[in-house]
C-alpha cells in the first residue's frame, strides 16, 4: 500500500493524483483531499473519524500499526486535512539514515560545519516550513538524537550544525512506528518524555487482519491500477478474504501485481490464485486466524483476556451454571469463582481509586491524585474482562488529564495523551456527553498552541453538541471556551455577549463545572474583567477585579480555584498599573503555585511579579525575569498563548533600559506571530510599543506612521483602552511637531470612548495632556461627558 522512500524526503503537493502511494477513499465525502481512502470496516472508520478530529489542530501525532498497514497514508491524510494542506509534507525514514548523518539531515548545516560540508544545506525541519515533518520508524531514532528532537518539540526552534543562531520550527511533527514504544520506554530504549511529547494524539492503524471486510474492495482497487487489469471470481475473492496477510496491505498489493504480470488469464479463479498464495494447510490457517483474533482482544494481558473470553462463553452456554461451565472447560469450578471474584475486586478497587483521585483533585492536590489515578489504571490493566472496565478507564484517564493540566498547563503532553485515551474510550462507548466534555481538552490544546481558528471551531462544535444534549455543565464549559477564544481573537464585545448567553457574567457561574475540575466562575470573571478593560469600561473592570481579589483570598479553601482568581486579579491589576496591589497578588500567586506544584501558574506569577517590580528596578534584569518565567514555566507546557503579553512588557522594559533596537527586534517578531495566528488581544499594545522604538531613536516620521496604523487597528477592534494609549502617544508626538489641534482632536475622541478613571495612570496622563493642549491653543477644556461613548455592555 505504501510507496517506500529511501534516504531523501519527498514532498506531497496538493491536487488529485499528486501522491503515488495507495489511494484510499472515505465514503463520507472529500475529506481525503485528493487521496482515495478505501475501507468501510468499523475499526477503520473509527480511525478516519479520529483523523478528521485531530487534523485541523497543530497537535503532534503518533501513528502506530504493523508494517504494511498504511501508516504513511494516514500521515498524508492528517496533512491533507490540516489547516494548510498546500504546505510541504516532508517524509523521513529514521531507520534509513546512518546515525552519524541524522543530525545534519534533520537540522541542516552551514558551509564548513564538518568535513565534506562544501555548501550550506537546509535540514528537514527547515524544509517542512509550516507543513508536516513525517518521521517514519521513530523507534529507530538513536537516544542521542531523541533528546535533540525533544528540545525542538519543547522550544519550537533548532540550530543548524555549525550555525550560531536558532531558527524557528513552525511545522507539525507526525511520527509513526510499528514498535511498542511504551515497552521500549520501560526497557530504556526510548525516552519517556519524548514518548509523551509525540503521543499527544495517538492513532492506531489496524492491520489487514482487523479489516478483512475491506480485502475485496482493496483487491479490486489494486487490480484496476495495473497495466494489465485483472478480475476475480467470487470464489477467488472468498479465498483472498480467508487468507492470512502477515504483510498486511503491502502484501496484498504485491500479490495483485504478481498476478497481473504472471497469471495466464486476466480472470483469476480460486484455483489459479492458490498457486500464488503462501503455502499453508487450512488447519494452519484456521489456527492462525484464531490466534490473530485472540491477539486483538482488549487489554495488555492477552492471555488473561483469552481465558476470560473462554470463561464467558462457557458460562453463557451453561446458562450461568459454574459447575457445568467448569466441566466444558475441563477445569475446577473454584478456578471460575476465583477469576470472577478477582475481576470484581480489581474493578472495585479501581473505582475507589477514582473516587479518591477526584477528592484529591477537589482539594487541588494534583500530584497525589496522579499517583492514585495511575494505580487505578494499573488495576484495570490487569482486569481480564476489559470491556466492562471501559467506563472506568475513560473516567480515570479524564481526571488524570485534569491533574496533569493543573500542574503543567493546558498544553501538557501527559494531559493531552490522557485526554486522547479517554476520548477513544468514550467513542467506543458511544457516550456523546463524555465526548463533548473531552473536546474541552482538545480545545485547550488548540488555544494554547495559538491555533485560534481551530479553537473557535472546536468551541462552537462543543456548544452545538451541548445544546443538543441540554446539559448545563457542558453549556457552561462551551460558553467559557468560546468566550476565552474570542478574547484572544480581539473580539471583546462578543466575548462579553458570549459570557452573557452562557449566564457567566458577574460571578453568576457555578464554582466548578462538573467534568473539568476548573473554577468556571473565576475564569469567566477574568475574561469579563479583561474585556471590560480593553473595551474602555474601566469602572466595571475594577468591580470585577475586586471580586477576583476576594475569591483569591486565603479564605478560599480550594487552592487551585484560588490560583485562578489570583491570576485574574493580578492580570487586571497589571492592566490598571496598580503596582503595589500587583506585587502582593503576584507574590500570593507564586506562593500558592509553588506550594502545590502548579508550574504553569508559577510562571504566570513570576511574570506579573516582575511587572510589579519594574518601576524603580534594573529594567534589563526585570526583562530577563519575565523571559525566564515565560520560557521555563509557560512555553514548555502551557503553550504560546501569553506570547504577545510578555513580549509587550519585555519590549517596554528593554526600551526603558535604553535598548531600542533589541526591543524593536523582539516586538517585530511578536507582531508577526500575532498576525500569523490571528491573536489580537494585545496587538494594539505591541504596535504602540514598536512605534515607541522609533521615537527613542529620533525617527518621528516612522513613529507617526506606525502610531496612526495602531490607532486604526484599535478602532477596528473596539479596543478603547488601546485607542487611549495610542492617542496619548500620538498627541505627544504631534505636540512636539507643533500640530496641536490635530493632537487635541485625537485625544478628545479617545477620552470620549472610555469610562473616566483618574486612578488609572493612562487616563490621568491623557486628561492632563488634553488640558495642556487646550490651553496651548487657547481653547477651554470642556468637561467630558461621563457617558461611555462606546458601550461594552454585552449584547
Amino acid at each position: 500500500m505504501l510507496q517506500q522512500h529511501g534516504r531523501q524526503p519527498h514532498y506531497v503537493l496538493p491536487g488529485p493524483g499528486a501522491i503515488a502511494p495507495v489511494h484510499a477513499a472515505i465514503p463520507r465525502g472529500s475529506v481525503g483531499g485528493g487521496l482515495n481512502i478505501i475501507g468501510s470496516a468499523p475499526i477503520f472508520q473509527r480511525l478516519l473519524r479520529m483523523v478528521e478530529a485531530v487534523a485541523p489542530t497543530r497537535s503532534t501525532v503518533l501513528i502506530s500499526g504493523p508494517t504494511g498497514s498504511g501508516k504513511e497514508i494516514i500521515a498524508q491524510l492528517v496533512h491533507r486535512q490540516s489547516g494548510d494542506p498546500g504546505a510541504p509534507f516532508v517524509d523521513l525514514n529514521c531507520g534509513a539514515l546512518p546515525e552519524h548523518l541524522i543530525d545534519a539531515e534533520l537540522f541542516g548545516h552551514t558551509k564548513g560545519a564538518f568535513t565534506g560540508a562544501f555548501n550550506s544545506r537546509a535540514g528537514f525541519f527547515a524544509q517542512a516550513g509550516q507543513g508536516t515533518l513525517f518521521l517514519d520508524e521513530i523507534g529507530e531514532l538513536p537516544l542521542a538524537v531523541q533528546s535533540k528532537l525533544l528540545r525542538v518539540l519543547e522550544s519550537r526552534c533548532f540550530r543548524p550544525l555549525g550555525g550560531g543562531d536558532t531558527q524557528p520550527f513552525n511545522g507539525r511533527i507526525v511520527a509513526a512506528t510499528h514498535c511498542d514504544l511504551a515497552a521500549m520506554v520501560q526497557a530504556g530504549r526510548f525516552r519517556e518524555d519524548l514518548y509523551y511529547r509525540l503521543a499527544v494524539v495517538k492513532l492506531d492503524v489496524p492491520g489487514l487482519d482487523q479489516r478483512r471486510s475491506d480485502v475485496a474492495a482493496l483487491a479490486a482497487h489494486f487490480a484496476s491500477q495495473q497495466k494489465r487489469p485483472i478480475r476475480f471470481t467470487a470464489t477467488a475473492v472468498e479465498r483472498l478474504c480467508r487468507h492470512v496477510w502477515p504483510g498486511h496491505i503491502r502484501e496484498l498489493r504485491n500479490l495483485i501485481e504478481r498476478l497481473s504480470i504472471l497469471a495466464e488469464s486476466a480472470l483469476i479463479d480460486a484455483h489459479s490464485l492458490e498457486a500464488f498464495l503462501s503455502a499453508g494447510t487450512p488447519e494452519d490457517t484456521d489456527h492462525t486466524l484464531l490466534a490473530e483474533a485472540l491477539m486483538r482482544l482488549d487489554g495488555d494481558d492477552k492471555l488473561a483476556a483469552a481465558q476470560q473470553l473462554l470463561i464467558d462463553y462457557a458460562m453463557r452456554i451453561a446458562d450461568g451454571n459454574k459447575t457445568i461451565a467448569a466441566r466444558h472447560l475441563g477445569i475446577n469450578r473454584k478456578v471460575i469463582e476465583r477469576r470472577l471474584h478477582g475481576d470484581e475486586e480489581r474493578s472495585n478497587f479501581a473505582r475507589v481509586c477514582l473516587l479518591e483521585g477526584r477528592a484529591l483533585i477537589e482539594a487541588a492536590r494534583f500530584k497525589e491524585a496522579i499517583e492514585v489515578l495511575r494505580r487505578g489504571l494499573t488495576l484495570l490493566a490487569a482486569d481480564a474482562h476489559p470491556g466492562t472496565a471501559r467506563r472506568l478507564s475513560c473516567d480515570l484517564h479524564r481526571w488524570l488529564a485534569i491533574s496533569h493540566r493543573g500542574i503543567s498547563g493546558w498544553q501538557s503532553a501527559e494531559a493531552l495523551a490522557c485526554y486522547q485515551q479517554a476520548l477513544q474510550e468514550a467513542a467506543a462507548l458511544g457516550d456523546e456527553v463524555e465526548i463533548t466534555a473531552l473536546r474541552f481538552g482538545i480545545w485547550s490544546s488548540q488555544l494554547m498552541a495559538l491555533d485560534l481558528v481551530a479553537a473557535r471551531a472546536t468551541a462552537q462544535d462543543m456548544l452545538q453538541r451541548a445544546q443538543a444534549i441540554g446539559d448545563t455543565d457542558l453549556l457552561s464549559q462551551a460558553h467559557l471556551a468560546l468566550a476565552n477564544t474570542l478574547f484572544w481573537l480581539g473580539d471583546y464585545r462578543e466575548t462579553l455577549a458570549c459570557l452573557e448567553r452562557g449566564h457567566l457574567l458577574c460571578g453568576a457561574a457555578s464554582t466548578e463545572a462538573g467534568g473539568q475540575g476548573l473554577d468556571i466562575a473565576g475564569l469567566s470573571a477574568t475574561f469579563e474583567g479583561l474585556s471590560y478593560f480593553q473595551g474602555g469600561a474601566f469602572r466595571r473592570a475594577r468591580l470585577v477585579m475586586e471580586q477576583l481579589i476576594l475569591r483569591g483570598s486565603a479564605d478560599n479553601p480550594h487552592p487551585f480555584h484560588r490560583v485562578i482568581a489570583l491570576q485574574g486579579a493580578a492580570w487586571l491589576a497589571c492592566m490598571f498599573e496598580d503596582w503595589a496591589r500587583l506585587a502582593n497578588l503576584a507574590a500570593d500567586l507564586k506562593t500558592v503555585a509553588s506550594e502545590y506544584g502548579y508550574q504553569f501558574y508559577l510562571g504566570v506569577g513570576q511574570i506579573f511579579h516582575a511587572c510589579a517590580l519594574a518601576p524603580g528596578n534594573a529594567h534589563a534584569q526585570t526583562e530577563q525575569r519575565i523571559a525566564d518565567g515565560y520560557q521555563h514555566y509557560m512555553l514548555c507546557e502551557g503553550g504560546m498563548l501569553f506570547h504577545s503579553f510578555q513580549a509587550w512588557k519585555r519590549g517596554e522594559l528593554l526600551l526603558s533600559a535604553g535598548q531600542p533596537l533589541q526591543a524593536r527586534q523582539l516586538l517585530h517578531g511578536a507582531i508577526e506571530m500575532a498576525l500569523e495566528h490571528g491573536e489580537r488581544a494585545y496587538l494594539v499594545e505591541l504596535l504602540d510599543m514598536h512605534a515607541r522604538t522609533w521615537i527613542a531613536v529620533g525617527d518621528l516620521d516612522n513613529a507617526e506612521r506606525e502610531l496612526g496604523s495602531a490607532l486604526s487597528t484599535a478602532k477596528a477592534l473596539g479596543a478603547a483602552a488601546g485607542s487611549l494609549l495610542v492617542a496619548t502617544r500620538l498627541a505627544q508626538l504631534l505636540l512636539q511637531r507643533g500640530r496641536r489641534p490635530e493632537a487635541l482632536a485625537h485625544l478628545t475622541r479617545a477620552l470620549r470612548s472610555v469610562e473616566p478613571d483618574t486612578a488609572l495612570p493612562r487616563f490621568a496622563q491623557a486628561l492632563q495632556l488634553q488640558a495642556t493642549l487646550a490651553q496651548a491653543i487657547s481653547m477651554p477644556c470642556q468637561p467630558e461627558d461621563t457617558q461611555h461613548e462606546l458601550s461594552v455592555e454585552p449584547r
